[in-house]
């Protein structure tokens, strides 16, 4: 397994690059996406996930599609859960 698949990056971490590429403010995103700021901001700094709805709103601005945010999410919650999995073992 590469690097990538055992340590993902969060999945906010790849909205914060999309809110960057398009210049926008992360109050101006959280408006674009129907969502309260403290919700963006939330996941941006990686104390929440990307839920069903957030994906669909990703997915309603253009960004990807939610299979996409499901998957980067899935992909990270399975790498946390080996982490501690990990930890525990030793």
């Amino acid at each position: 397994m590469t690097d990538a698949m055992l340590n993902p990056s969060h999945p906010g971490e790849t909205v914060r690059d999309c809110i960057e590429e398009m210049g926008w403010t992360v109050t101006y995103a959280a408006v674009q996406l129907g969502v309260a700021r403290h919700t963006l901001s939330r996941l941006l700094n990686g104390h929440s996930g990307i839920s069903p709805s957030m994906a669909l709103a990703l997915e309603r601005i253009g960004w990807s599609n939610a299979g996409f945010w499901m998957r980067r999410q899935a992909s990270w919650d399975l790498a946390q859960a080996r982490l501690r999995e990990s930890t525990k073992a030793a």
